[in-house]
């Protein structure tokens, strides 16, 4: 089965890169200032960042994270997916259709 891989924050805090993590996505996306990064901005599926947090591991943690790379069905890049979270916890959802 493809998959591919998304970054999460695995506990209770919310989602945060180390300042080193950080510096390595500006450095790989060539953003020189540090101002102009919002974490709400950094796709978590983004290949830089996958790489990033499996290669730092618990150094790529800000203070109130703890962030994990899941792996998830390559199907759900077609259906949609977003990230859903409880006080910073952190899980992968399926789109799912509504209306009013």
């Amino acid at each position: 089965m493809d998959t591919f891989k998304i970054v999460i924050n695995g506990w209770y805090g919310g989602f945060g890169l180390s300042d080193e993590a950080e510096a390595m996505w500006r450095e790989a996306k060539n953003i020189a200032d540090p101002d102009g990064v919002y974490y709400y901005d950094i796709m978590r599926d983004d290949p830089d960042l996958v790489h990033i947090v499996e290669t730092l591991g618990e150094k790529a943690n800000s203070t109130y994270s703890q962030l994990k790379v899941v792996e998830v069905p390559m199907w759900l890049q077609e259906k949609g997916w977003t990230i859903q979270e409880d006080d910073g916890l952190e899980h992968i959802a399926e789109h799912h259709c509504t209306w009013d």
